[in-house]
């Protein structure tokens, strides 16, 4: 099997029901720009959704609703079925 490649993340963004690419950055950049994305969230009139993505395509973490509270937060992905 092979090994994810983390060298950049690709982060994108759902505003209005579909996914967009929003940006694709260096990994050791990627602290940052997550919470760039928060504070882009607590602006933003409205729902929105982020995910970051790795280089193969695979989701590392989302913002997205939490159940209970329904608070958005930075989570690993929920499986969906």
């Amino acid at each position: 099997m092979m090994e994810r490649d983390f060298s950049v993340v690709a982060i994108k963004v759902n505003c209005s029901g579909s996914w967009a690419n929003l940006v694709t950055v260096p990994a050791a950049r990627y602290d940052e720009v997550k919470a760039a994305c928060t504070v882009l969230a607590g602006a933003h009139r409205g729902p929105i959704r982020f995910k970051a993505i790795d280089a193969a395509g695979g989701v590392i973490e989302e913002y997205s609703p939490m159940p209970p509270s329904g608070i958005c937060e930075w989570h690993e992905p929920r499986h969906r079925r």
